[in-house]
């Protein structure tokens, strides 16, 4: 009998090991995902392009996140885009596909806090891109900050040229974000009716 619970103690011992093990495994992990999730991605400062710009828009916030992160709707208000196709819900790990300037470009999102943050990366014939679009609470409105990196061999050959490419298209991109926020803000329709 003696030997039947020694035997019974030591394969509950041995089952609790491993449960216990399995458990902190568990653990580490979450915490790890929950570090990893609270990562801020930034653009590459050492890559041959980088961009940054700002606006105020005269907007709700909540208009001009729907406007910006409403990707499959980037072509109609962006004519340089003739093609962007995203479904379900956006969260860091989602990719969605778009065609810029003759680029087809596959990117995924890598940070996004709502109304707040989001993030983006993605290459395309040679170019990695990492875009961040910051959006703030305003007085007036919503103050919205990009900035984008570009690094790869083909950026570190052609810099000069496609340096004034980005600027220019973050600009175009920021100008015509607030246009078609500021048609659609709910303040803006109030005053014209």
């Amino acid at each position: 009998m003696k030997n039947i619970i020694s035997s019974a103690a030591a394969r509950f011992v041995a089952r609790a090991s491993v449960l216990t093990s399995i458990a902190v495994v568990a653990v580490a992990l979450l915490a790890a995902e929950e570090a990893h999730a609270g990562t801020t991605v930034d653009i590459d400062l050492a890559a041959p392009v980088v961009s940054r710009h700002d606006v105020d828009i005269d907007a709700p916030l909540s208009t001009v996140w729907a406007v910006q992160t409403n990707i499959s709707a980037w072509p109609t208000w962006r004519p340089t885009v003739t093609a962007a196709h995203f479904d379900g819900t956006l969260s860091a790990g989602s990719a969605f596909k778009w065609e810029e300037g003759g680029l087809k470009i596959t990117s995924t999102v890598r940070e996004i806090v709502p109304q707040r943050r989001i993030v983006w990366t993605g290459p395309a014939q040679g170019i990695f891109a990492v875009h961040v679009w910051e959006f703030s609470a305003t007085g007036r409105g919503v103050h919205v900050h990009t900035e984008e990196s570009w690094s790869g061999d083909v950026v570190r050959a052609n810099a000069t040229t496609l340096q004034p490419m980005l600027d220019g298209a973050l600009g175009d991109w920021l100008t015509r974000l607030k246009q078609v926020s500021e048609a659609d803000s709910p303040q803006r329709q109030q005053k014209t009716q």
